[in-house]
């Protein structure tokens, strides 16, 4: 499988190529990182001061910033701002059915939570976040299983709990649809 990965705004390097690189390993998949791209000024709302999910996804389709020649291809957007979707207080990510999903990195810092700089904490919950997004796009919808990827996180501690994997429910739900993960 290969994953298309588009940086949204300023992020660092390091972390897109430790987030691609524990992805290749976790979904024995193929990561290619495309060029930065900034975000929509559309998108921010100066009430919340957020960005709106859904407005970022559609100016990725409008602009042709993403070009979905193959929509068999999932397209992983990341950003390190805070976004919401639909009325929530705020979302790690959301998966359009069109063939990209986005994830933000912002509540996933421990940073965030007034904890010390965690890199390989950051690292881990975004690679769970991306998966389960990459999960949706295959066809998975949330699991009961807490420990599995495609558990539903309304919050980090949540995140911290789950595993970056598909449990063993998950796996044969995507065999049946010809995707071995292992």
């Amino acid at each position: 499988m290969l994953i298309r990965i588009v940086p949204l705004g300023e992020i660092e390097d390091s972390l897109l190529t430790a987030i691609k690189e524990a992805l290749e390993e976790t979904l024995n998949a193929r990561c290619k990182l495309l060029e930065k791209t900034p975000l929509p000024d559309s998108a921010f709302n100066r009430w919340r001061r957020q960005f709106d999910a859904e407005k970022i996804l559609d100016f990725l389709y409008d602009t042709g910033k993403i070009k979905f020649i193959d929509k068999s291809i999932p397209t992983l957007a990341i950003t390190k701002e805070d976004i919401y979707y639909n009325g929530l207080n705020f979302v790690f990510g959301l998966e359009d059915p069109a063939g990209c999903c986005i994830i933000s990195i912002a509540r996933l810092d421990p940073r965030f939570y007034g904890e010390p700089k965690g890199f390989s904490v950051l690292i881990e919950r975004a690679v769970k976040e991306a998966v389960h997004e990459i999960g949706h796009f295959l066809g998975l919808d949330h699991c009961p299983d807490r420990f599995c990827v495609m558990s539903f996180s309304p919050s980090v501690d949540d995140v911290d709990r789950k595993s970056r994997d598909f449990c063993k429910n998950c796996k044969v739900k995507l065999a049946t649809k010809g995707i071995n993960i292992e």
